[in-house]
């Protein structure tokens, strides 16, 4: 049996867009025949069907939410050694690292056991470097920019195979970090078959056409956009429903109420993922006002198509990749014409209708992780390594 550890340096599980693709790759593996561990921070939820061993507890550090956070470093250290210990006791066949973090710990650790030749590839969804700008974490130092532009570069050239969560990041890698092409795999996010939903039973008539957004309600996901797109939105269109799947949900609650929208707005606050499709399924057309940046993929764009939506977002490679040619986007990028899509949608049910269902066969057809994961397997089968490595 193939034996895989994952390095997870993030509170695993948060219902966040990382975690899923973290569970959905473990998930799609195991379905293989594959033995998976996940390594991971000490606080999180756990998820049935995923081995997880976790670090011992840090009393300061119990975030969840993306972003970066001082007692992260303790957490890093205190995940390395167990990457370590958990190296020599299971002898696993290859190293998969999710996240610059999760590389520089698996590479690290390795070599740390007198593993060098242990197979190492990293999952990425992003640019670091991008990331941290979103949430101005350089903002009163660019030499300490450059510092991790250097880290990144050099992070990017300790594993043997890159996997790429969008169409974006496998173009920013190559053209501003000069990685080869044939040494990352596209491997965009997908969802679990068994989260395809069917679309839920006729609303009754008049019901108020329904738009919802799930994600985290956060500057870096894109919540500028989004508190803009509202405003428009309900000043024009008084009885449409809007719904937030996500948190940090104060500020958002005060903004709404502060512009009088706060009765046309649910806010859910946050919600396990195994909850979501039960709020997609209520929905008329999902939403996600995020202007490429880091070059991170959107796994909100794939639940929409599951739950059979219709899908209002930005041109970019990354939704266009996951919602084809044939699907209209926001090519000029401005809230105009984000609205005025979204009003096109409010006023044509058969369009909505006709469009969910394409999205609903697409993600069947070409975005579940029980296809995904052979691209996984593939690249394993290639990957050069010692008497234990993964082609034994």
């Amino acid at each position: 049996m193939l034996r895989v550890l994952h390095v997870a340096p993030t509170p695993f599980f948060s219902d966040r867009g990382c975690h899923i693709r973290i569970e959905g790759i473990v998930r799609g593996l195991n379905s293989k025949g594959v033995h998976s561990t996940v390594c991971t921070y000490h606080h999180g939820r756990e998820r049935e069907g995923v081995e997880t061993i976790r670090i011992g507890g840090i009393d300061s550090y119990k975030e969840t939410k993306a972003g970066p956070d001082p007692h992260k470093y303790m957490a890093d250290i205190k995940l390395w050694w167990l990457v370590c210990k958990t190296i020599r006791k299971q002898r696993p066949d290859v190293i998969h690292a999710h996240l610059h973090e999760g590389v520089l710990l698996g590479w690290a650790a390795k070599l740390a056991v007198f593993k060098p030749r242990l197979p190492l590839v990293a999952d990425l969804q992003g640019s670091l470097v991008g990331e941290l700008d979103s949430y101005n974490y350089f903002e009163k130092s660019k030499g300490l920019r450059k510092v991790f532009m250097w880290l990144e570069s050099t992070i990017l050239r300790m594993p043997a195979h890159i996997f790429c969560s969008s169409v974006a990041s496998l173009a920013l890698f190559r053209d501003d970090f000069d990685i080869p092409q044939d040494r990352m795999t596209l491997l965009s996010d997908r969802v679990e078959q068994r989260v395809v939903a069917t679309r839920a039973p006729e609303r009754d008539a008049g019901s108020p056409v329904t738009v919802i957004y799930s994600g985290a309600l956060l500057q870096s996901k894109g919540l500028s956009q989004l508190l803009e797109v509202l405003e428009l939105l309900l000043s024009r269109r008084s009885g449409v429903r809007v719904v937030l799947v996500g948190y940090p949900t104060e500020a958002v609650a005060s903004y709404l109420e502060g512009k009088g929208f706060g009765g046309n707005c649910v806010l859910t606050g946050r919600v396990n993922y195994e909850n979501l499709p039960h709020h997609l399924a209520a929905a008329d057309i999902g939403l996600d006002p995020k202007l490429p940046g880091a070059g991170e993929g959107s796994g909100k764009v794939l639940n929409y198509m599951a739950a059979g939506l219709p899908v209002v977002a930005f041109d970019s490679p990354n939704n266009r990749d996951f919602l084809g040619e044939r699907q209209e986007l926001v090519a000029d990028g401005s809230i105009e014409g984000f609205v005025a899509r979204i009003e096109h949608l409010i006023d044509h049910e058969d369009i909505r209708r006709r469009e969910g269902e394409r999205n609903r066969q697409r993600a069947l057809q070409d975005f579940t992780w029980e296809r995904g994961v052979e691209k996984i397997l593939d690249q394993y089968e290639r990957l050069p390594g010692d008497s234990e490595s993964a082609t034994r």
